[in-house]
């Protein structure tokens, strides 16, 4: 049996989060195999109360990245790292169940994660012919024609933005996407006055690649660029806003191993549910349409900065919604959904930095409960 996919998840019994291995219908727990200690386990350990461990935990990897930088660490890659811990896993007995573990994440209760949290996560826009046409129709403007033209048919530049640098930034499945509680400009472009409304966000689906340090890609996943487009379609110099804030990356729940550098060729579904339950989106999306093989593009991005072991590029998207679920509002829930890299469901709630929505890995790892708030997203019709 192959070991197809990496995820993580809550293990309540350890307080720890865990690397999982699947292939060929098993799912199995990978840490108690692995040939290397937990780096998040040594610090708690040694540091125990020290003020400065929750700065240093920030930094510290969690399983998928360590995974990543201990194949770096020894000349190998991922696959063939894990493959003694994957073998000495697949004969336990007990297996896991990928269904017990799709819930909405509580502290006390064993349950999927985002299958990476990079110590980085990057995005790149424009990179089909669709995503840059809305976006002009957005925005009356020529920069999104011009740079997807300088990629398709020159290979030139890119966009590339960054999506990712703090546990906050990021969220997993039956996790919720972050809706931003501020209010938009009271003017508009043209000088005219207009109704201040707040700017929430709205999905950008897309197939999203994790690579070594060196730019080789190890991998694919789901993921979701959630947008501020409200404040992005006001000015293209809000776009930092518009794109980095907490809970604006999701991440689905398994990365498949794959050394595919061009394009996998992977295509998914999404929908979108509205409150009441009523389902109010639905499209599909091939990234075999991406403008620029997968690799140049990673190239792109890793040739004036540094890339970390296990950085997450999100590949860009070929589904705006439009009407009613341009904008998500709060208990809205979506699917994306693919035969190769499994459902990604979530929710969406308005954020701050003050209540950022998602669960608190750091915390959880240092023994400190949240406080009990509101029921997370439903699940019920997303199956």
């Amino acid at each position: 049996m192959r070991l197809d996919y990496l995820g993580q998840y809550w293990n309540p019994k350890t307080r720890r989060v865990h690397l999982l291995g699947k292939g060929d219908g098993a799912l199995h727990d990978l840490t108690p195999h692995l040939p290397y200690a937990s780096a998040r386990g040594r610090l708690i350990e040694s540091l125990g109360d020290d003020p400065s461990l929750p700065l240093l935990l920030e930094a510290a990897p969690f399983p998928t990245v360590q995974a990543v930088l201990e194949a770096e660490r020894a000349g190998t890659t991922v696959p063939e790292l894990l493959a003694p811990a994957w073998e000495a896993a697949l004969h336990e007995a007990e297996h896991l169940d990928e269904v017990a573990l799709h819930k909405t994440p509580d502290p006390h209760h064993a349950h999927l994660l985002a299958c990476i949290l990079p110590l980085r996560a990057q995005a790149f826009g424009v990179t089909y012919e669709n995503s840059a046409l809305e976006r002009e129709a957005e925005g009356r403007k020529e920069d999104y024609q011009y740079v997807y033209r300088s990629l398709k048919y020159r290979q030139e530049r890119c966009e590339v933005f960054i999506k990712g640098t703090r546990l906050s930034h990021f969220y997993g499945p039956h996790g919720i996407m972050g809706l931003r509680s501020d209010l938009t400009n009271s003017v508009g472009a043209n000088g005219q006055a207009k109704a201040r409304e707040q700017v929430l966000a709205g999905i950008e689906p897309e197939l999203a690649c994790v690579t070594y340090s060196d730019g080789r890609i190890l991998g694919y996943t789901l993921a979701n660029d959630v947008s501020g487009n409200q404040i992005e379609n006001e000015s293209i110099l809000y776009l930092f806003q518009a794109k980095y804030f907490v809970a604006c990356t999701g991440i689905g729940p398994w990365l498949w191993l794959s050394d595919e550098q061009d394009n996998p060729g992977i295509t998914f579904s999404v929908r979108i549910w509205d409150d009441t339950g009523r389902e109010v989106f639905s499209a599909e999306a091939d990234s075999s349409l991406i403008g620029l093989p997968i690799h140049a593009l990673v190239a792109q991005a890793g040739s004036h900065n540094p890339l970390y072991p296990g950085e997450l590029f999100l590949t860009g998207t070929n589904i705006v919604p439009g009407d009613v679920a341009k904008v998500l509002k709060p208990d809205w829930r979506v699917e994306i959904r693919s035969e190769r890299l499994g459902a990604f469901i979530h929710g969406a709630e308005l954020v701050s930095a003050a209540e950022p929505g998602n669960l608190d890995y750091h915390a959880l790892e240092l023994g400190h409960l949240p406080p009990k708030k509101k029921p997370g997203p439903r699940s019920g019709g997303a199956s």
